[in-house]
């Protein structure tokens, strides 16, 4: 077989060229610290590595939601922190209105900051996020939640959905309550039942707003004063309570004494204050009602002027109604405030569950793709001398001809 000069000299040239790319590959390797730079260097490491990275992309975005999560919970919180200020103070007010010593024009005056307050809690009720979302429409963001329509009503225009955010592989968190829940689903009287005064009594009984004895079984019911059969003032006021079915569950003829208690069905309330005959009041059960509401009618019961007792226990009997109703709100109100510090705390918590996750994935690839410098170090010096070895071979190569044997 003939060899010749350019085929000797492209060998040795073959040879230099292949040391040096493995040179430099090695010294790519020292440069960026990875060890795989193409999957058919190592299928199965590079394919882990696509897999580890997608983990730590999908946890970036876990840790991303739970900035946002908290950023809504914290504003959210901040919010219910202002509507517990303005209730408590138009309770500390009605209060202060439900006071004998309280004349038709300082209750004018308290109806003005109150409904300086109304306003405020409105404007709380559609608060907006840093992204101008509003917090407490549901999934309907851009709906402003709450309006005071023509009729004096205040309408929401959110929904009941509850916005939730992935913090984790296997958990969501609620970052939002619906203003229906938050402001609306309130229960009236003492949650269970309402006493109310009928609006043509003539006395000046004073119905307590009563608690449950038992088990109330949601029926409405009437407490009803009879008529007296004598003009002698002595006569005891009697009185019955009547179901709605008209059907007698304290019979008549039971004589009333002031502040004594009524007990029937699982209802137990008092009346104070002297009931005419044919007065009376009404227990049915509670029913939900918004809190601007409360407030608007405890407004107008301070702007009307009041006289005689039987003004004066209409307005006492409204007010009692009124502190229920705000008792209620504030219930409900740090209801929501305990179950957001909750939350918060759950997004910390996950949050650091989310950073240790990292940190084991993170270790996990480092010790796939990351280099081992010593070894790296060894075979660079290993190649540079592989290097210099065809280097020299060439160069002895290069100067043989066959003419030096001639």
């Amino acid at each position: 077989m003939r060899v010749s000069t350019s085929q000797t000299q492209d060998v040795a040239i073959n040879a230099m060229l292949e040391q040096q790319e493995k040179l430099s590959k090695v010294q790519k390797q020292i440069a960026t610290g990875k060890r795989i730079f193409k999957p058919s260097e190592d299928p199965i490491g590079a394919a882990r590595v696509v897999d580890l990275k997608n983990i730590l992309d999908t946890n970036g975005q876990y840790q991303k939601n739970i900035d946002a999560a908290r950023a809504r919970l914290t504003v959210e919180e901040s919010i219910m922190g202002n509507v517990t200020d303005i209730l408590q103070r138009v309770r500390e007010l009605a209060i202060t209105a439900n006071n004998a010593s309280q004349t038709n024009e300082t209750r004018s005056f308290i109806a003005e900051e109150v409904d300086q307050l109304l306003e405020e809690i409105l404007d709380m009720a559609n608060s907006t996020d840093g992204s101008g979302d509003y917090l407490f429409s549901g999934s309907k963001t851009n709906f402003r939640p709450f309006v005071n329509n023509e009729n004096g009503e205040y309408e929401y225009q959110g929904d009941d959905t509850q916005r939730n955010l992935q913090i984790g592989p296997k958990r969501t968190i609620a970052t939002s309550d619906s203003g229906n829940f938050v402001f609306r689903a309130i229960k009236d009287g003492n949650t269970e039942f309402t006493a109310l005064e009928n609006k043509t009594n003539t006395g000046s009984a004073i119905i307590d707003p009563g608690s449950v004895t038992g088990r109330y079984d949601g029926g409405t019911y009437a407490i009803i004063f009879d008529k007296k059969e004598s003009i002698d003032p002595n006569e005891p006021i009697t009185y019955k309570v009547m179901n709605a079915n008209n059907e007698e569950v304290i019979p008549a003829g039971t004589v009333y004494v002031e502040g004594a208690n009524i007990e029937f069905n699982g209802v137990r309330v008092f009346i104070e204050g002297e009931p005419d005959a044919n007065d009376f009041f009404v227990i049915r059960p509670s029913e939900n009602q918004d809190i601007f509401t409360t407030i608007k009618n405890f407004v107008e019961t301070l702007e009307i002027p009041r006289g005689d007792p039987k003004q004066n226990a209409d307005l006492h009997n409204e007010i009692n109604r009124t502190i229920l109703g705000i008792d209620n709100a504030l219930g409900r109100v740090l209801e929501i405030r305990s179950n957001t510090g909750a939350r918060l705390r759950a997004l910390d918590a996950q949050e650091s569950i989310n950073e240790d996750y990292n940190l084991q994935i993170k270790e996990i690839l480092s010790g796939i793709e990351d280099l081992d410098y010593a070894k790296a170090v060894s075979e660079l010096n290993l190649k540079l001398t592989g290097l210099q070895a065809s280097q020299k071979a060439f160069t002895r190569v290069q100067g043989i001809s066959m003419f030096d044997y001639i």
